[in-house]
């Protein structure tokens, strides 16, 4: 298996920079695994905190947004627990 960070090289720049990227691609890239690498090694370096959370989770109540943010606030919850951060 090659590397997954190297495969998005553009990603550490912008994140450098302050800014939001999107990653798209086909089924079966490597995309998951890629940012989970990514958001280790930045968090490893102890410069930055990273966290990888999908928002794949609040599709599923479509235009219900209220009900799209509890899922949201809950995955950014569990992947920070899932990670180690400090409670507070």
């Amino acid at each position: 298996m090659l590397p997954p960070v190297p495969r998005i090289p553009e990603a550490r720049t912008l994140i450098e920079m302050d800014r939001y990227f999107v990653l798209h691609a086909p089924r079966q890239t490597g995309k998951t695994t890629s940012l989970r690498t990514l958001a280790a090694e930045l968090t490893a370096e102890g410069d930055t905190a990273a966290l990888m959370v999908s928002c794949e989770v609040a599709e599923a109540v479509g235009d219900n947004y209220a009900a799209a943010e509890s899922l949201l606030l809950n995955a950014l919850r569990e992947a920070a627990n899932r990670s180690g951060w400090p409670k507070k």
